[in-house]
Formats: C-alpha cells, structure tokens, sequence
C-alpha cells in the first residue's frame, strides 16, 4: 500500500488530488495532528526562529513520535540555511554525490584536487543556461560531520569531518525546545532536488543511538512527504511541506517508511517564505537578526548581496526550481565519543 501512494502522489498525468493531504498551513486543525507544547523553561529567543512559545507544534496522531512544526524561520534565516546549502556545504571536506566524470567535465583537476571541485562558483561560471542547469540537477546530496556510506548503509570513523557549528548550534535549540535535553548533531545529510524529483521509501536505521530524534528541515519549493508504518504493508500519510517547515522523527516514527512522490513548483510569490518583500516590510527585513555564524562578516553576503538578485545564475534562480532539505541525526550514544 505504500508503494500504491508513492505511484499516485507521483503521477504527472493525471496529477494528484491534494484533497486527503494534512497541510499545516489549512484554516482548521486537521483531525489527524494533534497540537503539544514546547519547551518554553529556558530562553526562547535564538536569531532567526520566531519565539519557541508562537511555533505551532503537531503530532501525528497516527503515527506517535512524528513532530511537525509549522515554519518557525524568518525570511533571511530561510534564505541563510538555503546560502549554506548551496554554496559552502558541498565543499571540502564534505562529500558530494558529484561523480568524477562531471569534476572533469568542468575543469582540469588531478586527483588530488578533484575533492576541492567547486559546484557553485563553476556552475556561476557556465554562461550557456541550460547547461549551468544540468550542473545544478546533478548535485543531489552533500553529507557533513559522519559521512554515510551508501553502498554499506555505515558510518565510518574514519570518514568524519567537523560538524558545522552553527547547525549544530540551530540543532541544539530545536532539541532543547522539545524536550531532548542530550541531543548532539553528529551527521547530517543535505538533500538537494530538482522539481519533479522523488526519493524512493526507506527507513533510517544506521545509527547507533535510535532512541535520539531526527531532525529535517525543508526550504525552497514545496513536497509531498509520505509516512507509513515499519512495513510497506501499511498505508502512509500524505504530508505536504513547505519551506520552513520541520519534521523530528522520534521514538517508533524512526522506523517507519518515508518517501517523497514528488517535489513542484510553487509559482505564487506570497507563498514563496523565503522571497525579500518589498516596499515598506523590505525596511523591517533590514534589520531582521540572522543566525549565528562562524565569520559574522558573511552575514550579509547570505541574505541581501548579490548571490539573491534574479541575475539567471543566483540563488533565488536556483531555489525557483529546487528543494532543499537538510536532515540531522546523532549518531552516537550517550557517553560515546567515537565509534
């Protein structure tokens, strides 16, 4: 039954119905969320999230353990995390999917220096669109911190960088404020897809520590995202995300099938969450606090300088056809340091 749901959420023709889909954004409460409580004991305030006690917190009732929060990011933080994704988490020493052959494609690199391939600055660089186009489609994930071994379905501790901090940081605070007190980022996995792309039904069960939560945060275009039982037996949920918005898997939830059927266009610009306003809000937008990163000088190169003009080769002009999500996992248990 779950792979029933993947074909017709994915269909092109006839496309789907959405009539059965929870939306978060939807007038009423839907019968199968029910609404919880954050954690509101310590200081709620972090730059970039609207205060934890105004986020609109959902459980699944269905599915026990699937927390749903309703878009918490500001405009530049939902701009700041997109800018992260796209032009320095595919660098080195993070690992891309990008295969050789299109390293070499762009540019002269021994074997040494294919790992300092520069997915952004080269696409910038491609003056033909639908070329610069295929580069962009080609990147479809980045991971950070643990890299995860597709082919062995392992973590490896020889295969581990540093976690970026400032996600760690944002991580941390998502944790805290639902309660998971000893939560540590220790891997992420960046998905990138193209509109019209789909990831197939899986579980995540790599990790050593289960019991910890999993966080994803979606920005760009909108998703269908499915969410079964431990079996494909069973039939899923159909969830539609939009940017800002954020899944943590806990408890049995972790084991359950997931997928996404499909990923489109959202051509509406006021449900673009993302988009810098204009007129009299562009003036509350400039004083808007950003997220805490590692160069505060970066700061304004992530949200107002020219990487967001509608050039042709910008971020806005990528994230127009493109979803990002952003997926952390700890990957250790409590008292661990290592594998």
């Amino acid at each position: 039954m779950f792979q029933e749901a993947f074909k017709y959420y994915k269909a092109r023709n006839p496309p789907p119905s959405l009539d059965n889909v929870i939306d978060l954004c939807s007038s009423g409460l839907d019968h199968r969320l029910k609404i919880i409580s954050p954690n509101t004991t310590r200081d709620d305030q972090y730059a970039g999230l609207i205060p934890t006690k105004q986020w609109h917190i959902y459980e699944l009732v269905d599915r026990p353990g699937l927390i749903l929060i309703a878009n918490p990011f500001t405009k530049c933080a939902q701009r700041h995390w997109m800018a992260r994704s796209i032009l320095d988490y595919p660098k080195h020493p993070n690992r891309t999917n990008l295969p050789e052959t299109i390293i070499d494609k762009y540019g002269s690199y021994s074997n040494d220096d294919r790992e300092h391939f520069d997915w952004w600055s080269v696409a910038q660089s491609i003056e033909d669109s639908a070329e610069r186009a295929k580069l962009w489609k080609a990147l479809r994930w980045t991971t950070l911190g643990y890299h995860y071994d597709w082919t062995n379905k392992v973590y490896d501790e020889a295969a581990r960088s540093e976690f970026p901090p400032d996600l760690a940081e944002l991580c941390r605070h998502f944790a805290e404020s639902l309660g998971f007190h000893c939560f540590r980022p220790e891997a992420a996995i960046v998905n990138y897809y193209p509109t019209g792309s789909t990831l197939a039904g899986h579980t995540d069960h790599s990790e050593k520590n289960l019991e910890a939560p999993l966080f994803s945060f979606s920005f760009g275009q909108p998703a269908i995202f499915l969410i079964g039982g431990p079996s494909r037996d069973e039939k899923p949920d159909a969830l539609l995300l939009r940017s800002g918005d954020v899944i943590v898997m806990t408890r049995e939830s972790r084991l359950c099938y997931h997928a996404v059927p499909k990923v489109f266009p959202c051509r509406e610009s006021s449900l673009q969450r993302w988009a810098e306003p204009e007129g009299e809000d562009a003036a509350g937008l400039a004083t808007e606090e950003v997220p805490p990163v590692a160069n505060a000088s970066i700061r304004s190169e992530y949200h107002r300088n020219r990487y967001w003009r509608s050039t042709g080769n910008g971020f806005a002009d990528y994230i127009s056809n493109s979803r990002i999500n952003i997926n952390i996992r700890q990957v250790l248990n409590e008292g661990e340091n290592h594998l």
